[in-house]
Formats: structure tokens, C-alpha cells, sequence
């Protein structure tokens, strides 16, 4: 049987689509690309916005007129959330939310071998008993590797449709966490990414246990020798967790802590729970603790009511920061959240300009952030050559290209001198080897 994937969405998507195709593959499958002709095809799709939704149904559309009799099958966010409408698009056979995927071979294997076109649900509405769906991914194929370790979100910020999508927080459980790294550490991977919907709450289902203890099951690998880590709120930041990231030895000094505005009165509306100046104490003593780390973010632009005023304040507040970059979404309406019935939603265009003007600044301190390393020596894990150049990232996920030598440097950490920036992040010259 043929199989062929897309996927929309965050990094935790991927990470639920590397899992099905290891599923197919030791099942004796054969993985096709999504533009080949294939008996099954798999969209895990994505609903943190209306484009989420949009892009959901034409990658479906997509799949169906490339290959009419193949079996459609719908999983991921959009699924959870709206079920009835994506069993409604032409070709779809079952719609598989955000559970159960370790059932996934079987339930394919069945569509194909009945030959019939009787639609199926496989959705199964989240609880508070919901447990972690323990998928491996040994051979993502690249030298940086994604790991799992939570699932659901229980914030519920006024914008976000995902705890609802996603469920409550589910941790995989420290023995796992240990197995799964053996398992990528045997692969030869460099790096790992400590992933979830709230990574933050990772431990909060298991009495006994943190994020902290996740991180300690990366120590005395062979290979593994960086951990970096998914996205944080900055209200869970205490002075006892930065001062374990700062000794482990393993953690990259690069941190995404969510922000989404500068404004305290829209952050409240927002429901974030912390102050901007909550946050910016967390940025000190991220900074104290780990000098040069590089602090990233999410910015939500319009968000209802948002003024002006209130707009400029959060532009004020990334520059004063001097954020390594900032992840930049105009607003979008989600049926089902507080922020869907507000008054005052902002136009379309304002969204969008504002935005665009969110964007430049971005650019432009991610040109400021790559400068301040000109002059200094970084550890660069490389990953790929390609037209006469190699490519990596340093720990602070500075993006560096010099030009190779006579070793081979794909999967290497080596160290690298940085000489200045370019449009890629920063240029170097590869020292001592």
C-alpha cells in the first residue's frame, strides 16, 4: 500500500506525522510524496487559524482530484474541532482526530481492503481522564530531532481554540522521555527539540514530576549533546528552573517566550496572565543567567479592541528587549473562544498592516542579534551543503553558512569564527579543523 502525508501546522504536527509514517513503514508500507500517486492519502491538518482551516481543506481538495479512488483520511486539529465538516469534503473516507493515531495503519488498512465508500469517524472528544499517546520518530532524517513530551493545554487564553482541539495536559511519562531519547541518540542525532502544545506543563499529570527531570533524561548520551526547548510562558519561569537550564550544560540558549502583546490592558483581555513587566524580568534574568541567549516570541496583531495606542506600546516594548525575532500572526477569529464574541474586531487590512510593520522590526532585530556575534568563536551544528556552501545553526539558532573543507561536517559540531551577516542570519570561517 501506498501512503502519502501532508502536514500543516506547528511543530508538534510534524512531529504526530513522523510518527504515523515510522507506523506505515514497519508495517511494510511504502511512503510516497503527497504530488505521487498513492492508495491512502493523510492530511494532519491544523485550526490555530482561519488559514489553518482554509489550507486544510484544499490540501484535501488537492488529494482528491490528483487521485479520485484513493482513500482521504483527515486527522490532527481542524478533525477535532470540526469533524462534521471535514467528513463533508468530496473523497473524505474517515476523519481521525487527535487521538488514537497509533490505530492508524489498522484503520487505513481496513478502508482499503473493504473497498467500500462508507464514511467513518474515528473522533474521540477529549476528557480529563485522556492519557499521553505514547508515538516514537527514530529517522526524522535530519541532524536536529523533535521529541513529544506533552500534549493539551488547559490556559485557555481567550484567542486559542487549541485546548479545545487538543485536550487536557498529558506528559509522557520520564521513563519514555529517557527510552525515546536512547532511541535518537542511537540514530546519531546532535540535537533535540523538547516539543508540546504547553511544554511548560509538562509533569502537571504525574504527580512528582517537571520539565526539569524531562531535561535530565538527555544527560551521559553519546551522540545528544544539545536540548533546546519548545515554546515557554513566561509566569512559569521561576529563578529555580532558569538556574537548572544555565547548569545543565546540555540546554541552547535559545528560548521562545511567548509574549503575544506588549500592552498590559490587552494581554488582560488576552487572558495571558502575566504582565509585560513580568515579562521583561524574565528576559533579565534569562540574560543574567545566560549571557548572549537569544530571547524569540509570538505576537498576535489586532487582536480585538486593540488600539493604536496599544499596538505602539507592544512595537516599543520588542525593541526594548532587543528580541532575537519575533513569530508575527495577525489576529484570527475562532469560533468557540471568548475573543470570537468581543466587540471591536479590528479590519482585515489594520491586521495586516500591522503586521507588515511588526515584520520589519523583526527583520531588523534579528539583524542586530546575528551582528552581535561578529567576533566571536560559536559552536555551529552543520546540517546541510548545497551549492558550495555548508549551513548550520549555532545553540542560539543563529543560522551560519561558510564554505566547507575537506571533512565532512554534516551532523558536526564544530567551532566557527563569525565574520559578518548576510540574508541567511551570519557567515563564518570554520576554525581550528
Amino acid at each position: 500500500m501506498k501512503v502519502s502525508f501532508c502536514t500543516l501546522g506547528c511543530k508538534v504536527n510534524q512531529y504526530d506525522t513522523d510518527a504515523m509514517r515510522e507506523l506505515f513503514i514497519n508495517a511494510g508500507h511504502k511512503v510516497v510524496d503527497f504530488d505521487d500517486i498513492a492508495d491512502v492519502y493523510i492530511i494532519n491538518t491544523c485550526t490555530v487559524t482561519a488559514t489553518g482551516d482554509k489550507k486544510s481543506r484544499q490540501m484535501a481538495s488537492r488529494a482528491h482530484t490528483l487521485c479520485p479512488d484513493a482513500k482521504l483520511i483527515i486527522t490532527g486539529c481542524y478533525a477535532q474541532t470540526s469533524p462534521e465538516e471535514a467528513l463533508s469534503l468530496p473523497g473524505v473516507s474517515l476523519v481521525l482526530g487527535t487521538s488514537e493515531r497509533s490505530r492508524i495503519v489498522e484503520l487505513a488498512e481496513k478502508l482499503v481492503s473493504e473497498g467500500d465508500e462508507q464514511k467513518r469517524f474515528a473522533v474521540t472528544p477529549h476528557g480529563p481522564k485522556d492519557e499521553f499517546e505514547s508515538l516514537s520518530v527514530t529517522k526524522e532524517g535530519r541532524t536536529r530531532a523533535y521529541l513529544k513530551i506533552e500534549d493539551g493545554c488547559d490556559r485557555y487564553c481567550a484567542y486559542c481554540i487549541i485546548p479545545y482541539a487538543r485536550g487536557p495536559v498529558r506528559s509522557r511519562p520520564l521513563y519514555d522521555v529517557r527510552r525515546q531519547l536512547e532511541l535518537l541518540d542511537g540514530e546519531g542525532y546532535r540535537e533535540v527539540v523538547l516539543t508540546g502544545i504547553h511544554l511548560m506543563s509538562y509533569g502537571k499529570d504525574i504527580k512528582g514530576v517537571t520539565l526539569s527531570q524531562a531535561i535530565a533524561q538527555a544527560e551521559g548520551l553519546k551522540n545528544i549533546v544539545r536540548v533546546r526547548l519548545g515554546s515557554l510562558e513566561p509566569q512559569l519561569l521561576s529563578d529555580e528552573f532558569i538556574r537548572t537550564l544555565s547548569e545543565s550544560g546540555l540546554v541552547c540558549r535559545q528560548f521562545h517566550l511567548s509574549l503575544q502583546s506588549g500592552s498590559e490592558s490587552v494581554l488582560k483581555r488576552m487572558n495571558r496572565r502575566y504582565s509585560p513587566a513580568l515579562y521583561a524580568d524574565c528576559v533579565y534574568r534569562l540574560r543574567q543567567a545566560m549571557p548572549l541567549c537569544a530571547i524569540t516570541t509570538d505576537v498576535i496583531a489586532g487582536f480585538p479592541g486593540e488600539t493604536e495606542d496599544e499596538f505602539e506600546e507592544t512595537m516599543s516594548f520588542v525593541k526594548e528587549l532587543k528580541l532575537a525575532k519575533i513569530h508575527v500572526f495577525p489576529y484570527s477569529r475562532r469560533k468557540g473562544t471568548p475573543a470570537y464574541s468581543m466587540a471591536e474586531q479590528i479590519p482585515s487590512a489594520i491586521k495586516h498592516e500591522r503586521a507588515k510593520r511588526l515584520i520589519a522590526v523583526s527583520k531588523q532585530l534579528e539583524d542586530e542579534f546575528a551582528s552581535s556575534l561578529i567576533g566571536t568563536v560559536q559552536s555551529v551544528l552543520f546540517e546541510e551543503e548545497k551549492n558550495g556552501l555548508i549551513w548550520g545553526h549555532t545553540d542560539t539558532y543563529v543560522k551560519v553558512v561558510v564554505k566547507p573543507n575537506e571533512k565532512e561536517l554534516v551532523n558536526a559540531i564544530v567551532p566557527v569564527d563569525i565574520t559578518g551577516i548576510n540574508r541567511f542570519g551570519a557567515m563564518g570561517v570554520i576554525k581550528g579543523i
